[in-house]
Order: C-alpha cells, then structure tokens, then sequence
C-alpha cells in the first residue's frame, strides 16, 4: 500500500491541463463538382502542427493554443490556399470548409464558423460571466478531473449542494426534492419513482453529458414548481469531423469484495426483469417464480463501459451530424450496521443490527442527429434508452416491538426480518429542437419532447421470524403482513412543447447589441398510472421454519394444503365476493399551460436588465383506489389542484468593470403537492410505514439573490452570493398522530431560508516552458452557510394530527455548512500528459427527520429530531493521457470511508425511563460504504 501511494504522489508532483481550441473542416474538389478531396495537406504556417485530410476530405487540427494562425491548405497539382487572421479561441472549435482545385479559390468563398466547446471550464465561466441572470454550470471537462461519473455528481460539486445519505436526490439551499426541478436540453423530464417528484440524478451517466446548469435563481423560461433550483442536464452531441471511443473500467469496493454476498433468487447479473405480473391468479396456487431462499456469490467486481462515436457529413454549407453512445455500469455495495428506533416514551421500538448486500447496474443508449444550416441554425433529434435495475437484500436482527417481548435474560429472544427487493426503471426520452433566424431580428427556438418511464418492483419478499437462542429455533411470525411478497407497476406519460420569439433590440441603443424581447408558450402534460397487489401468507400461529431453508420447510403448496398458512391479497381472500387480484392502485393527471413575456436589455455598457413574468395554469387530479379510501366512493372526492400562478421575476447586472460584476436577482415560484404525496395508500417497510394526504396545499416561495464576480482571468473566479427564501405553507413528510405511527405530508406553516456562498478557482502555478510543455496547479473551493427555520404549526387544513416536539425547527437536509475543495496538478507535452486532482467534500450535521409525539401539557416532550452526523469525503482522480488515442485512469473514492450514522437524542420528558437518561443520543442507523478502486483504459480512433 506504502508502495501505490508513493506512486500515486509522484504522479501527483507531474501534472498539467492546456486550455487549447481546434480548426475543423472539409476540403472539397472544385475541378470535381466539388467531391470530398482527400489526403491533402493541412497545416498552420510556421508551426509543426498538420494534419492529412481523410477519405471524406475531413480534417482536423487539435490542441491549438491560442492565437491568430495562418491556416495553408496543398495538395499536388493544386493551387496552394492560405488564409490569414484565423483566430483560435480556448475550447472552442473553429470550423472551415475549403474549395481547393487547378485554380486557387477566392477567400470569399471560404466560410468560417465558431461553435462553443460547452463541455469546457473557460467556455462555461466565460457565458456565466457574460448572462444577465445568476447561473453555475459543471461542464463534461470538470466531471473527467473531478471523477464524476454521474449528473448527481456533477451537481454537489457546485457549491450550496449536498447528496443527505438515505434519500435519492440533492438538496440544494437546504431544499430537498420537491423544491427542486431536473430538465433534459431545457426540457422536462418525469421521474421514475414514486416517492420522488425527480429524476435520479444517477441515471445520467457523464458519457452522454456535455454540461449541467445548476439555475438557482427563477427566470421565466423555467417551470415555476421549483424553489431550490431548476438542474437541467445537456446531452452531448458531436464536435469536429468524427469520433470513435471505447473505454473500460473495473473495479472493487473495498467491504463489499470477498464477501459471501447475497443475491436475490432469480435476479440477473444483467439488470434484466422477464415477469412483472402477479403469477399467480388463485389464491389456492402456490406457484411463485422466484424463492425466498437467496442465492450466494463471492465475485463483487463493479465495472464501467462505453462505447461512443459519430460521424458528420458536409452537405453543402450545411452539415448533419450523429452521435451515438452506449454504456453499462454496475456496482456492488455490502454494508453492516445498526437500525434503531426510539419511541416517544424514551424505549426503544427496535434494536438491530443491519446487514445490507446492494446490486445496481445501469444501461444507456443515446442517439443524436443535427443538421446544422449555414447561418448556424439547426434542427436535432435526441433519443435516450435508460434501463436501470437495482437489487438488494436486507438482513435485521435483534428486538422489536410487537416480535420479542418475551425476550429475557435467561430466555432471550431475537426477531430476524429479511427485505429482498429488486426495482426496474426504464426511461425513453425523445427530443425535437430548432433554433431558426426568421429575418434579421426575429428568431424562433422551439421544441418537443415524449418521455416515458416504466417502473417494475416485482416480486418484492418480507420475511419475519422469531429465534428462541438457547435452542436456536426459527418461528415464521403469525401477522397479516410479516411475511408477504409484493407486486407494483408504474407507467408515466410526459408530453412537453416550448415556442419562444425572440426579438432583438439591437441598435436601440449605443450599448443594446444583446439587448432582445421574448415571448413564449409551454405546455406539458403528465399521465400517471401506479397500482400495486400485495400478497400475504397468513398463519394462524408462528411456525417452525429453516431460514436457510424457507421454501421447502414452510414456505410451499404442501403446506398451503395443510392449511399451515392460507394466502390473501390487500383486498382479502375473495370470500366477500370481490376478487382478490384487483390491485390497489392510483391514477394522476397534471396539465400546465404556461405563457411568459421577459425583456433583456442593456441601459449602458455597465448596467443590464431583465424582467419577466409567467402565467402558469395549472390543474392536477388524483384517483385513488387504495387500502385508506377510494373515490370510486360517491362521499370521497379526488385529490384536486385547480390554481392559476403569476409568477414575476428579475435579474439585474452592474459591471463595474470588465472583471467585476454585481447581480441581483427576485422571483416568485410555487411548489405543487406531488401525486404520491397526495394519493391515500399505505406504503409498509421495516422501520416505518407511509401515506399520502389529498388535502396538502400548494406553498408559496419568494426568492431574492445578491451575487458578486470577480474574474481574475478566463479560467479564475471568485464570487460571493447571499441569498434568502421565504416558503409560505411549507410541506414537510413527518409523523402524524396515529396508533402505528405512521409518516405523512402536512403543511406545517412558514419557513426562512437565508445563507452566504463563496466559490473560488485559482490557479496556483501555470508555466510554460520553450517547448510548449505546460504545468498548472489549480485550487476550487465551494462553501456554504445556511441559517432556516420554519414554524411547526398543526395546521387545520389537511384533515391530520401533528404534535411537534419543537414548536420551530431548522429545514430537514439543510447543513448550516457545506464546503468543497479540489486541488489539481496537470502535465501537457505534446499528445500525452498527467491529470490529477484530490477532491475533498464535507456536510455538517444536519436533520434527518423531524421530531413529534409531543404533549401539550409537557413542553418539549416527544421524540427528539433523528440527526444526520457530519459526513467528510474524499476522492483521488488521475488520469494518463499516453498519446492523443491511448488514455489510463487510476481513481480511489471515498478514501477516508466515513461512518454515515443517523442518531436520535432520548428525549423521556414527562416519562419516566430510567433505563435510558434523558439527552443521551442513541444511534438509530449507522453504515460504511467502502473505498472504492477502480482502473480503466480508454482508446480514441
């Protein structure tokens, strides 16, 4: 190990990254009606850079520092063309298309075009710097050094962003999922589970991602449902004449390889899920496609692979253009620990300890095709195939109410519970955007999508057993939902269209040139469709089972016969007349048409404005059919949301001059009540059970940014931001006033959000030297600190019980202070070169869930708030460049493999419980990740 870390810190010592532009293009053969004209000779006069043109007559000249060339084209036979003033600006590709024949070609007939390289640090800061509105984008190149291999990644490297252990997506500002919005190109996009209002973040993987914008200021392009922030994630496409890569990368996880490692029976090293139907359609059948007894397997091997490629084609002065990409992930996770939970009278509820063995593996498919026009308008078609398929399998141990209260000392008792789920999400995306000039100041941009999303958790298996110790016999728990299988399905439907004109103001004044009117239209509609059929084995009293071996001992249609169990469904045994298999389920539909008008516009070359307003019609219906209610009831209405928003908002900019820069920015937006959070079925997992509230209303959100830049170069920035929220009717999931204690969603009155945020990049050391070998140190530093408080308030609205222990409290998943740090030492020399980068993380402790079961006639009693402990990261990425084809990357993550633990202060006030002291903190989940290592290869053809 001495030995790896001497490597990897001599590695470190040697590193370098050149900020360089390309000249891309076409030779063309005039004296041959134009026909591609291959291998010609390329070069930039008084330089040793050149190239040959292809069989297409294609070519490319790569890495340019730069400057003002003069670019020479030859060919035998041929007049020689020379053309002068050709300007090479960092990370961006310059594209000229040359006519060479017998006779030399006019320059006039050569065209010269620019396209931003938005994957690029510089070009990105470079757009932040010169927009009116407040915008941080990571870009492909940053996701490479930093080793994201993700969106979710990509985005809590920015700064006021946060990934809390145990939930699916981001926080920003203290602002969990549904404050916040994720868009593809600008466009919508649905989730894939139910629980969430987002996208998972990890679905994208960064083969496909150019870009992610992180817009935490509204602006009247964006839906209004967001008060975190809008996350919009642009896919790549091709740039420069062709490409063609593959790569390869495994790895290890430090606790989870040489484990005896459990597998569900019947899942797939693959990801794929043959049968998401009930199997069996009566209740007298015992005839399951998969056991409960799991599999055993001792490889964990995580890997990573893609392939990309595409090709463009010059059809005159246009160009079409295609990008494909595929890849496959997969990833193995094993963690031990503890689950706890602590009841509002001081004792615990559980005592377990945890074993988790986690499986996820991810395949994409993406196709792009553009056509570009000669003025630089295009027309594209995006498609994306996402299937991703997740496995686990939970062991817990130890006591439990309601399992072991004749546990004693002499006699002790422990439950055994088993969780094994697989879940399989697939998302199609599909894309339609133009951009078109319509005259000189009149442009259009719009846009289509159609997304899907089929969601599948077949076949998900409880077991709950009871274990005398001393003679080591195993009881199936008698319960009517402690040992079941279950079954769900999600469909979701989104439609969405945008339609914007834009008119320029240029001329209007001296200083007007990116001055511009638009006015647009967006419409989306979301279809939803969930429905879910549990079946429980019902036992009239516990009974001896194996639990190595639960299948053939109880678990089968011999004992089915016996009457040792009998079967039933959520709606019963069919014995009232009704059948059985009619699933519980829950219908949703939302429909947003939206109309906005903004104005940009530049009083002078210090001051820009833009101010903007958007109506937002929106109606959104629910039908339940569920274990709670249905409004197949003539007495129970739909969950029905029927508003019209008017939402304003404005974003100011003052250079004072050209480096320095003040931005302030205001709005309005609103957050909707999410299907799941209003649909009335009960959701049962081990430690807690969930539903939904049909009488939630929709908060209010004010926003106000105060933002400062100051550039000390194209690539160097600092800048501090104060920001402040105010959510009016804010939604929280907490647990209500019920005898099993269960969560739901309730607005629970006013909060306030406010905090300052400092971004810094620097570069430490840039030299170069007479050969052009170059070396860059480069320091980042993103940090945040938070203050929010929100009234906990028993609203009467939503027909529910909440006694808070706190009358006021902080924001679940808000960490008063998040830093991140990144230091990088880049090596270039020619085609090879060095990158390496430690990157460094770190969340203060935050709140994980708040605390209820207050008394009135105690205050401060009932459950104390259960506390996410401070989590610290750290990652090394280093990559080798061998040549400009041949690539190697070493990557160790989560080096200090910190304990992610949840606690929970006992909080007995006005209950006596000696056993345990008032204010101790019980740990009530704990875990490690691991380490991961991984290595890989990439070629570039």
């Amino acid at each position: 190990m001495k030995t790896l870390f001497k490597t990897l810190f001599l590695l470190f010592t040697s590193i370098t990254f050149a900020q360089s532009g390309s000249i891309v293009g076409q030779l063309t053969d005039t004296d041959y009606n134009n026909e591609p004209l291959p291998f010609a000779n390329v070069f930039l006069k008084g330089t040793s850079i050149g190239v040959t043109s292809d069989i297409d007559g294609l070519y490319s000249l790569e890495n340019i520092e730069p400057g003002t060339y003069t670019v020479v084209y030859s060919y035998v036979g041929y007049e020689t063309v020379e053309i002068p003033n050709v300007n090479v600006t960092a990370n961006k590709v310059t594209n000229i298309n040359v006519p060479m024949g017998a006779s030399a070609a006019a320059l006039d007939e050569v065209v010269i075009k620019t396209t931003t390289r938005r994957e690029s640090a510089v070009a990105l800061l470079l757009e932040q710097k010169k927009a009116v509105g407040i915008s941080q984008s990571i870009g492909a190149e940053d996701l490479s050094r930093k080793g994201v291999s993700d969106a979710e990644g990509a985005v809590t490297k920015v700064t006021g962003v946060k990934k809390q252990a145990g939930t699916k997506n981001v926080f920003v500002r203290g602002l969990g999922d549904r404050y916040n919005s994720t868009t593809l190109n600008g466009l919508p996009l649905p989730s894939e589970d139910p629980e969430y209002k987002n996208i998972s973040l990890d679905f994208f993987a960064s083969d496909i991602i150019e870009s992610v914008g992180i817009n935490k200021t509204f602006s009247v392009p964006l839906y209004g449902d967001v008060a975190g922030a809008n996350i919009d994630i642009v896919s790549k496409e091709l740039t420069g004449p062709g490409s063609l890569q593959f790569s390869i990368s495994p790895g290890i996880n430090s606790r989870a390889i040489g484990k005896d490692f459990l597998t569900m029976d019947n899942a797939k090293y693959i990801g794929n899920i043959h049968n998401t139907n009930v199997p069996i359609t009566n209740l007298n059948i015992h005839s399951f496609d998969n056991n409960f007894k799991p599999e055993t397997q001792n490889a964990q091997l995580n890997g990573s692979y893609s392939l990309s490629g595409g090709k463009r084609f010059e059809l005159g002065e246009n160009q079409l253009s295609f990008f494909v990409v595929g890849s496959l992930d997969n990833n193995y996770e094993y963690r031990e620990g503890a689950s706890d939970r602590i009841n509002a009278a001081g004792g615990f509820n559980q005592q377990f300890d945890k074993t988790e063995y986690n499986y996820n593996v991810s395949k994409l498919a993406m196709a792009n095709v553009k056509f570009r026009f000669e003025e630089g308008d295009y027309i594209a078609l995006n498609s994306m195939f996402i299937k991703s398929n997740t496995q686990s399998i939970s062991d817990y141990y130890g006591l439990k109410s309601g399992l072991t209260e004749n546990d004693e000392p002499g006699n002790p008792v422990r439950a055994f519970i088993r969780r094994q789920q697989e879940e399989e999400n697939n998302l199609f995306v599909n894309q339609l955007l133009t951009s078109l000039t319509l005259s000189e100041k009149l442009s259009l941009d719009a846009g289509a999508s159609f997304n899907t999303i089929r969601g599948y958790e077949p076949d998900r298996r409880t077991n709950t057993y009871v274990i005398d110790v001393n003679s080591d016999v195993a009881k199936a728990a008698s319960g009517s939902a402690l040992n079941n299988r279950f079954y769900s399905n999600l469909e979701e439907d989104d439609l969405a269209g945008k339609l914007y004109l834009n008119y320029a103001l240029n001329g209007e004044n001296e200083y007007s040139n990116n001055s511009k009117i638009r006015l647009g239209y967006n419409y989306r509609n979301t279809d939803r469709s969930f429905n879910y059929t549990q079946i429980n084995y019902i036992l009239d009293s516990p009974t001896v089972v194996d639990i190595d071996n639960p299948d053939s001992s109880l678990f089968n249609q011999q004992s089915l016969n016996d009457g040792i169990f009998r079967l039933t469904t959520n709606r019963g045994d069919g014995r009232d007349g009704k059948d059985p298999f009619n699933p519980f389920s829950y219908n949703g539909k939302r429909t947003i048409h939206s109309g906005l008008g903004e104005i940009s516009y530049d009083f002078s070359e210090k001051f820009s404005a833009n101010i903007g307003m958007r109506y937002e019609k929106v109606k959104q219906e629910v039908f339940f059919d569920t274990n709670l209610a249905t409004t197949n009831d003539p007495n129970t209405d739909p969950s029905l949301i029927d508003e019209n928003f008017i939402l304003p908002s404005f974003n100011l900019k003052y250079n004072f001059n050209e480096n320095s820069i003040l931005r302030l920015a205001g709005s309005k937006t609103y957050t909707l009540p999410q299907f799941k959070e209003v649909a009335p079925f009960l959701y049962e997992n081990v430690s807690f059970n969930s539903f939904g509230n049909p009488y939630l209303l929709t908060a209010d959100n004010y926003n106000l940014d105060l933002k400062y830049e100051y550039y000390f170069s194209r690539s160097e920035i600092i800048a501090v931001t104060g920001f402040y929220k105010n959510i009016q009717n804010a939604i929280n999931r907490i647990e209500v006033n019920s005898a099993a204690g269960e969560l739901s969603y309730v607005n629970t009155g006013d909060a306030n959000i406010a905090g300052v945020e400092l971004e810094l990049r620097k570069d430490i050391l840039n030299i170069t030297d007479e050969s052009d070998n170059e070396k860059k140190l480069t320091f980042g530093l993103n940090a945040s600190y938070l203050y929010s408080n929100q009234k906990l308030e028993d609203v009467p609205t939503d027909n529910l019980t909440v006694r808070f222990t706190n009358k006021e409290d902080e924001l679940e998943g808000s960490s008063p202070f998040i830093l991140g740090t990144d230091l990088t030492f880049n090596l270039n020399k020619n085609n090879s070169g060095i990158t390496s980068s430690v990157v460094f993380n770190y969340n203060s402790k935050s709140i994980y869930s708040l605390g209820t079961g207050g008394d009135d006639a105690n205050p401060g009693s009932g459950k104390s708030n259960i506390m996410l402990a401070a989590v610290p990261t750290l990652d090394f990425i280093n990559k080798i460049a061998i040549n400009k084809n041949l690539g190697i990357k070493l990557n160790i993550k989560n080096i200090l493999d910190p304990e992610y633990k949840l606690t929970q202060a006992v909080n007995n006030i006005g209950v006596a419980n000696p056993a345990l002291p008032n204010g101790q903190e019980i740990p009530v989940e704990s875990y490690k990740r691991g380490v991961s290592f991984s290595a890989g290869v990439s070629y570039s053809f």
